[in-house]
């Protein structure tokens, strides 16, 4: 599947913001600073933003490269190191520029501001000048730079361009860092500029949440202090971790619950000194008291639960259907009575009858007798006539009819039913005794008496259910009520009062209530803090819940898993390329058995380290390599880096060839010579030979070259820093010398006429001077220097044919100009016997005709 495909197929499972965000990446959009703030708000308030329309129509299929940067010039420098310089140290925008001082002629400071403000593998600040500036003192420079073809001039630091860091710095420091530590090397498959563009937005998104971070933790107002007496109470659990899920529901109800309290601070600090005198009656009797009420609640629920739980109702709907199956029994035992005179014998109202006839016999008629009396001339209790043979029979049957047992148990069963009605008819869930002892107990159990009113109401709703039912002749309802938990509450609190007590007969337990009173007092005492600091208090739970969303925003924003994917799409690709692009350079700077491998990922970048090959122990580059070759492999390390950067921006080095042979400092040159064949290359350095090897290499590929010096200035304080656009005398190499020694003697013709013998002869001793040092400089590095090298130290024998070109006219031309030249430089003192006088301009010009064209034969030898 093509890279692109994979990437496209990836953002479906990204947020919609993301894929919003890579939309407008591949469409070359950049984000607003309003834009990206609109865009965190979004992700804080975990809004939906509409499906974003990412597929590979949005997708380009090559990322345009960066615009090169390089260096136009640095000037006014401040307070940077003990740098001064009237003018600007400038550089060329092609080629290469090469700025050599002497050692503490500023060069570095120079450097070391490049360094500051270029990418680099080590970083070090801008000192100022540590002799002279107070430690207030910071520095600053004017840079002109040119992005593209845009030039633009910035004020250092105050100003800045992200794209600075485009531009390359190397220095020993950097070069130790390429291979001791990892390295990104910035090379990426095009495609996936989307996920760079991505982590970019992800990391401006973090950094904004990071600010929004900030302003909320400046937000924070002290809460009220949480005592140590107070921190097992519900406020001091409250207070003592607040978060984003604190509830001001919960702080309302603890102040609500501190203005119903009927303790006071005063009250509690009474019976705190009072148990800390020894005087517990009081304590005690309260303590007993509260056990005896917590015992009576417990009674009154136990009541409730005989008249109204589950089995008493059970029981009593059980004795109902008795009843009915009783009546029915008896309705059909009083069907023998229907041939009875008058209907309904037996029912209902024939009973109540009977019952009051009994009545009246025992109490009032025959109280000495039985029910029914049939003596002789006894009355019927009812109609109070004799009665006869048939009366006295039916009073039998209907006697025994009565006592039948279905009649006797229906009685019974009545009886008791009517009972346990009256009784929930009249229950009282809510007696005004235990509304006392509830109130009575709200501050010092608030947690039971608040149970204790649940369960309450629950049974008041179950009575009134039962007597509707009742009422109606319904079957009653079976709510299954359980008060076990609240009685077992109650015991627990009853036996907690009454141990209190108890422990009040003793100096230990007195000391235990002194300290549980403390810890009251203590929390009503910051429940009135915290009644005064309520708003304080919502603010803040407010603000961490502000803070919880701006984390978790965060978290969404984190590029860990952007990483991951590109690694996943690019380690193979970006791997090879980095590490055969190495393995060149090493090969240029002729080093052997060291690779390049990748070691981790950083935010999408693969991290790559030098690494040593066919090692059979573990050992670090920079303990096995001589320090020659740990300087040429980090210049390998950086070369690479610089061939991988599409943008051809600047490449600025500091004295990059220090501890180098001279091969590999040949090798060096070559490399930059070539790479200033396409980009600017800045070096600063202090070495005449290798800014000779420059010129020369850069000569033989065509590529201009931009002299610049750094020196010390010729005033009172001799301050470093003061800039030029030539090399000195000494590191001009022939060809410049020669240049310079024509302009010279071109100003000579044109002055002399103006002057004096002794002008004259000045001038021509300082020239000739110089012209017998060129000389010297012709025979070392065009005779002398192709076949020894390392001061003579070692010879190069295929360099032994420009000895075996010399010729005898070749000797005596040299020795011939070299001796006119001497005799004429100041050096030599002029004989008395001999009338001096310096040679016209002619003599001087066909003197520097020969010289030129004995260097140019010459130097052809090597060829």
């Amino acid at each position: 599947m093509a890279l692109e495909k994979h990437i496209v197929d990836w953002s479906n499972e990204r947020p919609a913001w993301q894929r919003e965000v890579m939309r407008r990446v591949a469409a070359g959009e950049v984000l607003t600073e309003e834009e990206y703030e609109r865009l965190v708000d979004v992700i804080v308030q975990a809004q939906e933003l509409p499906a974003g329309q990412f597929g590979l129509e949005q997708l380009p299929q090559a990322a345009s490269e960066h615009v090169p940067v390089c260096l136009a010039a640095i000037q006014k420098p401040e307070h940077v190191n003990a740098l001064e310089s009237k003018e600007p140290l400038t550089f060329e925008p092609q080629g290469l520029t090469i700025v050599y001082g002497d050692n503490g002629s500023g060069k570095s400071g120079y450097a070391r501001l490049l360094k500051r403000i270029a990418r680099a593998r080590h970083k070090e600040d801008v000192l100022t000048d540590v002799f002279r500036d107070s430690p207030l003192a910071k520095p600053t420079a004017v840079l002109s730079i040119r992005v593209g073809t845009a030039e633009e001039a910035l004020a250092w630091p105050e100003a800045a361009r992200p794209e600075l860091q485009r531009l390359l710095f190397y220095d020993a420091a950097c070069g130790s860092a390429y291979i001791s530590s990892e390295s990104d090397f910035p090379y990426r498959p095009s495609a996936l500029f989307v996920l760079d563009g991505l982590i970019e937005a992800c990391v401006a998104v973090r950094t904004r949440i990071d600010g929004r971070l900030a302003r909320n933790a400046a937000t924070i107002k002290p809460l009220p202090a949480v005592p140590d007496d107070a921190r097992e109470s519900a406020a001091g659990r409250f207070l003592a971790t607040p978060s984003a899920s604190s509830s001001v529901e919960r702080l309302d109800e603890l102040l609500s619950s501190f203005d119903a309290s009927k303790e006071t601070i005063a009250d509690l600090k009474e019976q705190e000194a009072r148990l800390r005198g020894a005087d517990t009656t009081k304590p005690r009797q309260q303590l007993t008291r509260q056990s005896d009420k917590l015992l009576a609640v417990r009674r009154h629920i136990e009541s409730l639960d005989a008249a109204l739980g589950s089995m008493p109702l059970a029981r009593l709907q059980e004795q109902g259907a008795s009843i009915k199956s009783l009546e029915d029994a008896g309705a059909l035992l009083a069907r023998s009575f229907e041939t009875e005179p008058l209907p309904g014998v037996g029912g209902g109202p024939w009973k109540a009858l009977w019952e009051a006839a009994q009545r009246f016999s025992k109490e009032a008629a025959y109280p000495d007798h039985g029910f029914p009396f049939l003596g002789n001339e006894c009355r019927c209790v009812l109609c109070q006539r004799p009665l006869d043979t048939q009366s006295r029979d039916r009073f039998v049957r209907f006697d025994e009819f009565v006592r039948h047992d279905t009649q006797v148990r229906l009685q019974d069963a009545r009886r008791t039913h009517d009972q346990k009605v009256q009784v929930l008819r009249e229950l009282a869930v809510f007696p005004q005794a235990v509304e006392s002892h509830l109130e009575d107990l709200q501050d010092s159990n608030s947690d039971v008496v608040t149970a204790v009113r649940d369960v309450l109401v629950n049974y008041e709703a179950v009575r009134e259910q039962v007597n509707a039912a009742l009422s109606a002749n319904r079957e009653l309802p079976q709510l299954g009520l359980d008060p076990a938990p609240i009685i077992d509450r109650l015991t627990s609190a009853s036996d907690v009062a009454k141990a209190a007590s108890d422990e009040l007969a003793s100096p230990e337990g007195i000391q235990k209530q002194v300290l549980a009173i403390a810890a009251r007092r203590a929390e009503l005492e910051l429940l009135e803090q915290v009644k005064k600091a309520r708003s304080v208090i919502v603010n803040e739970i407010a603000r961490l819940k502000e803070r919880e969303a701006l984390e978790a925003a965060k978290s969404a924003a984190a590029t860990t898993g952007i990483t991951k994917k590109i690694l996943e799409l690019s380690e193979e690709s970006i791997t090879e390329v980095v590490r055969d692009t190495f393995t060149r350079e090493t090969d240029r700077l002729r080093l052997e058995r060291v690779t390049i491998a990748r070691t981790r990922a950083e935010k999408g970048a693969l991290l790559h380290q030098p690494k040593l090959v066919g090692a059979r122990q573990q050992a670090t580059l920079p303990r096995v390599f001589s320090e020659g070759e740990r300087t040429a492999l980090g210049l390998a390390a950086f070369f690479t880096e610089a061939h991988l950067d599409g943008s051809r921006s600047a490449l600025i080095l500091d004295d990059p060839v220090t501890s180098l042979d001279h091969i590999r400092r040949g090798l060096v040159a070559a490399r930059l010579a070539e790479l200033a064949e396409t980009r600017q290359v800045i070096l600063f350095t202090h070495d005449v030979a290798f800014v000779a090897d420059l010129k020369r290499e850069a000569a033989a590929r065509g590529v201009p070259v931009a002299e610049r010096s750094v020196m010390k200035s010729r005033a009172d304080e001799r301050k470093p820093g003061a800039c030029s656009t030539k090399h000195p005398w000494k590191a001009k190499d022939v060809p410049a010398r020669l240049d310079e020694l024509r302009q010279e003697l071109s100003r000579i013709r044109r002055e002399s006429s103006a002057w004096d013998e002794k002008q004259y002869e000045d001038a021509v001793a300082v020239w000739a001077g110089n012209l017998s040092e060129t000389w010297e400089r012709i025979f070392s590095q065009e005779i002398v220097g192709p076949v020894l090298a390392e001061g003579g130290l070692e010879v190069r024998p295929m360099m032994v044919k420009v000895l075996a070109r010399f010729s005898d006219d070749d000797h005596r031309e040299f020795e011939g100009s070299y001796g006119r030249v001497s005799q004429w430089a100041k050096r030599h003192d002029k004989s008395a016997t001999v009338n001096y006088v310096a040679p016209d301009a002619e003599g001087l010009d066909q003197e520097l005709r020969l010289v030129d064209a004995w260097f140019k034969r010459v130097r052809g030898y090597k060829a």
